[in-house]
């Protein structure tokens, strides 16, 4: 028994010494890989780096296309371009046209075009007017123009032109950033070359700017000055009755009627012309008829 008890001992022993070293071991090995383990140290960089080479110029992006990712506008700052086209009927054409303009001249608006045509054409008067009228005032002025007058037709036509003014102002905004980064490329260039190609950049650049500026005023002024199309046509064939005034004008008016008398007299003599050819020509017959019958008897 007591050599068996020896042995015994012995064997626990050298389990407890094993598992000591494989748990020192299993630790050595987690440390060696923890990640709070020191890398080695990077060798010093160098005191002074060469300076990079310049790059050469490259021109901004060109800007003319339509922007995409311009801003929505809300429903309510919506821009209608409104056009009304209207059609009377007035005794006087001249008077109508005259006291249109000054309706429109009152509201704040202007003429842009007139035209008159008295009737030799097509033998009736007729004024043709394009009239200016400032948004807001134009139901009150298209109200005091109708009533110049029978009205035959009206037609009014709304473009919602918002989406295109609000493209142009985002492009307008980004050209003139492209053309101050130019000028900010032309003040700091050392290289003449890329001086030369920035300057050329800058020309191109600044002729789309002022073009879309121009675009843009244009636009903004059908927006806030409605058109109106305006036609005068006189109530009867020939125009107005001619008003003669004074001892001049009598005669005048004299002159007038025997030229019209002439006229009139030349044109119902045109007319019968063919009566009488036809009178003319049966006389004969019959006049050769009653001498043949004459003769036999």
């Amino acid at each position: 028994m007591p050599a068996y008890n020896s042995r015994a001992r012995r064997r626990l022993a050298a389990a407890a010494l094993l598992a000591v070293t494989v748990s020192v071991t299993t630790q050595a090995c987690a440390a060696g890989h923890s990640p709070s383990s020191t890398a080695p140290e990077a060798p010093p960089a160098a005191a002074t780096a060469a300076p990079a080479p310049a790059a050469p110029f490259t021109a901004p992006p060109p800007l003319n296309g339509p922007n995409d990712n311009a801003p929505k506008p809300a429903d309510a700052d919506r821009d209608i371009v409104k056009t009304v086209s209207l059609t009377l009927t007035a005794s006087d054409t001249t008077a109508a046209a005259d006291k249109a303009t000054a309706i429109v001249t009152d509201a704040g608006g202007r003429v842009d075009s007139r035209s008159e045509d008295a009737g030799s054409s097509s033998g009736r008067a007729h004024v043709a007017l394009v009239l200016r009228v400032p948004v807001a005032k134009l139901d009150k002025t298209l109200t005091d123009v109708k009533g110049l007058g029978t009205v035959n037709t009206l037609e009014i036509k709304a473009d919602d032109v918002t989406n295109q003014r609000v493209d142009l102002d985002a492009r307008i905004t980004a050209l003139q950033t492209s053309v101050d980064r130019l000028l900010g490329i032309m003040r700091d260039a050392k290289d003449p070359d890329a001086l030369i190609k920035a300057e050329n950049a800058l020309s191109q650049r600044q002729a789309d700017l002022d073009s879309l500026r121009a675009q843009r005023a244009h636009l903004g002024e059908q927006i806030a000055f409605s058109t109106l199309n305006l036609d005068v046509y006189a109530e009867n064939f020939g125009g107005p009755i001619k008003q003669y005034h004074g001892f001049f004008g009598q005669v005048e008016r004299g002159w007038d009627g025997m030229v019209g008398f002439a006229s009139e007299a030349v044109m119902l003599f045109g007319l019968l012309l063919p009566w009488l050819a036809a009178l003319a020509l049966a006389g004969g017959v019959g006049y050769a008829a009653i001498r043949f019958l004459t003769r036999r008897h």
